[in-house]
């Protein structure tokens, strides 16, 4: 970041000083620009001062909330939200736990959650709601999306 930028590294640090930003990934996942947010998050992890997390694993909890930020319908971010909580993530922590993440199991936990975003948007397109969703509509997105690259 070039100096005086909103949001350079000096600036992240004395935001943290003056206790302005709280000492946590989570709060590091909040932050803008992401770069430099980032590259602080590893440095401290470094020195010891943030516990050491895997920086994949940061990576993907820094995109999510973005990710649920462009989701139009409350209803599906709350969903793909609760997806990413309680399936994705625990996958993720749980590799992480057990050696490290890779960046192809980093895109692959990000195109679950892209693909389940486009299915909620197919269907609701379709007037069907995810309760009332059923093996022929599961076929039919199969059917018209079958070959294709995850969704943006």
């Amino acid at each position: 970041m070039r100096r005086g930028q909103l949001g350079n590294a000096s600036q992240l640090l004395r935001g943290l000083g003056l206790g302005d930003i709280p000492l946590t990934h989570e709060a590091f996942h909040e932050l803008q620009p992401w770069r430099a947010a980032s590259h602080l998050e590893e440095l401290l992890m470094a020195c010891g001062v943030l516990p050491a997390v895997d920086k994949h694993l940061c990576s993907f909890q820094r995109w999510l909330p973005g990710h649920l930020a462009d989701i139009g319908d409350p209803e599906h971010s709350k969903t793909i939200g609760l997806f990413t909580t309680w399936h994705v993530l625990p996958g993720l922590r749980a590799r992480a736990e057990r050696s490290h993440i890779t960046p192809s199991v980093r895109r692959f936990a990000g195109e679950q959650i892209k693909y389940a975003t486009a299915f909620l948007q197919w269907l609701g397109g379709r007037n069907t709601a995810l309760a009332s969703c059923g093996q022929v509509d599961i076929d039919a997105w199969f059917a018209e999306n079958a070959g294709h690259a995850a969704p943006a």
